[in-house]
């Protein structure tokens, strides 16, 4: 609505087919013909072509006409191009402003705001207007509001990483308790089973079955007799049969006695058994509907939105101020076997460094206090940096085989990405690398596609280091000795730091939640820190802090924790206030 009232109060049209196309000579289409223009003259409204500019500049009443070339007055906003010069209705050129009615007058026009009393010349509102308070004023606003949607973008970008994170470790939990279940269940029924089959099999079987064979030849001996005594019967004499009867008697008599035996002795006893499942298993299956139970939460997003003109002040003001109060207080010293190039503090609080030492390159994963936890080897030698990506998830770079390795710190997977060259520091941004490329210069890496872009063109050196906070990149030139501060989305650069005398032979930079840049001197021995503005600098370590060819650093933006490990043996861990 904002937009259609002020259109018609300039007499904007908002129909740009209908627009005369500016980019054929405006005068020369009068005479129909058609030349390509090369100019504008925001006076004249007119879109000029080579020979009507030199007739322009001739002419004396529009020799002071500003000029414009016709690419960069056709690469203005439709809405301000289409700003008429001319009025329409009376077809003489705007002079006059009426304030009252927000519109553009010709002298024509003026008949009809006579008695309006903020009508003034355009010439007195137009002077000066690009350096003017309000034009400053706009300029901020866009900025801030810019700044802001930038902040809520991230903040829900951030959110959404989060909840993936969340729900990849609560899907693996998941599943573990489940493959944990299987598997005891498995165990433990494998177990009555063993057992089951002992009891029946060996036990009952084998006792049964013994008694039975034993049964089974008396009764075959019995059979024997009554064959006999048919055989007797039919063709025995009767001394035959008498004998022969006394003997199947007593024969007979001694298997009744068998028999009997069987009774006495329990072998008559039936066997069987019973099988009781555990009443825990029943009740579980009753009791327990669900492996757990998942409950959405609301937690209060701590994003301030203030404005760019605040922030500017704050980092203006007291930027000096602020590295001058910096104060390091060690939390403790970590005794380390390797030679060290890169590391990183995961959100949980692990340490994660990268070790080069020659044919034995891998990263080792430290507790907070820096026990020792794991050593993960890699496919690669030369490692130059570390960073992570979430808990489970650290990226190592290479500056000798072009690539960058992916590695999962719990299933000790590594997936290998390749880069366009030599890849030194880099750093993480919302599950993408920002990775230094030798020759190249901050290229964003997306780790799901494997595609790069370019952010920074730039020739890096080797030894190249990178830090990323708040839309800004940082990253150093260790043969100028150089930091650089760039916009993210630009990658216009906004300071370089670069005195030697200060800072030289740098390696790894950290940076904190306010910008400010933290800063390892290789051999001399020390740790300095530039002001987020990149006015100001200070040392804060030595070599008598422990400091012995310092490399690898790194911020731990959750807890304000400065990590500084050595080459070799020493790291050490400080709280930042």
């Amino acid at each position: 609505m904002y937009f259609k009232q002020t259109a018609a109060a300039l007499n904007l049209s908002t129909t740009p087919e209908i627009r005369t196309n500016h980019q054929y000579c405006s005068i020369c289409d009068q005479r129909h013909v058609t030349k390509p223009s090369t100019d504008w003259c925001s006076e004249c409204y007119q879109a000029l072509c080579t020979e009507c500019k030199d007739l322009h500049a001739i002419i004396k009443a529009l020799q002071h006409h500003s000029l414009v070339p016709i690419a960069n007055y056709l690469s203005l906003g439709t809405s301000f191009s289409l700003v008429e010069g001319h009025c329409s209705l009376h077809d003489d050129k705007y002079q006059l402003f009426c304030q009252s009615h927000d519109c553009l007058l010709c002298l024509t026009c003026l008949e009809e705001h006579m008695t309006c009393e903020n009508v003034v010349r355009i010439s007195k509102l137009t002077k000066d207007v690009k350096t003017s308070e309000h034009f400053i004023k706009a300029k901020t606003g866009v900025s801030e509001i810019i700044l802001k949607f930038s902040k809520l973008q991230n903040h829900l970008e951030e959110n959404l990483i989060d909840l993936k994170t969340k729900k990849e470790s609560a899907l693996r939990e998941i599943t573990q308790i489940r493959e944990n279940m299987n598997n005891h269940l498995n165990q433990i029924e494998s177990a009555l089973k063993t057992e089951l089959c002992e009891i029946v099999d060996d036990q009952c079987h084998s006792g049964i079955d013994m008694i039975l064979q034993e049964v089974i030849k008396e009764k075959a001996n019995v059979e024997h007799f009554q064959q006999q005594i048919e055989d007797l019967s039919k063709y025995g004499s009767d001394l035959q049969t008498f004998f022969g009867m006394r003997k199947i008697i007593a024969k007979t008599a001694t298997a009744n006695q068998y028999l009997q035996t069987f009774a006495d002795d329990g072998k008559l006893d039936k066997m069987t058994f019973t099988c009781e499942i555990n009443k825990l298993i029943p009740d579980f299956l009753a009791d327990v509907k669900s492996l757990g139970i998942i409950q959405l939460q609301t937690i209060p997003g701590h994003i301030t939105l203030e404005s760019a003109k605040n922030t500017e002040a704050q980092l203006v003001g007291s930027g000096n101020k602020s590295i001058n109060y910096i104060k390091l207080s060690l939390v403790h010293t970590i005794n380390l076997s390797g030679e060290f190039t890169g590391c990183c503090i995961l959100p949980d609080e692990k340490i994660v460094l990268c070790d080069c030492k020659y044919n034995s390159d891998c990263i080792q994963i430290l507790h907070p206090h820096g026990e020792l936890i794991l050593k993960i080897p890699t496919a690669s030698s030369f490692h130059s940096d570390v960073t992570y990506i979430d808990n489970q998830t650290v990226v190592v770079s290479s500056d000798v085989q072009q690539q960058v390795h992916v590695i999962n710190v719990d299933t000790k997977s590594i997936r290998s990405i390749p880069t366009p060259d030599s890849c030194y520091g880099t750093t993480h941004k919302e599950g993408s690398l920002l990775c230094c490329i030798q020759g190249k210069g901050i290229q964003c890496i997306n780790l799901q596609s494997e595609k790069s872009t370019t952010i920074v063109n730039c020739n890096l050196s080797p030894l190249s280091s990178i830090a990323f906070v708040d839309q800004r990149i940082f990253y150093t030139n260790q043969k100028r000795n150089s930091v650089t501060c760039c916009d993210m989305d630009t990658g216009n650069i906004i300071w370089t730091f670069r005195n030697a005398s200060v800072v030289k032979d740098l390696r790894r930079i950290a940076v904190d939640n306010v910008g400010n840049v933290y800063i390892v001197s290789y051999n001399q021995n020390k740790l300095v820190v530039l002001s987020a503005d990149g006015q100001h600098h200070r040392q804060l370590l030595s070599e008598k802090d422990g400091l012995l060819k310092p490399y690898a650093i790194c911020y731990d933006k959750n807890k304000n924790r400065l990590l500084i490990c050595n080459r070799k043996n020493t790291g050490f861990l400080f709280d930042v206030s």
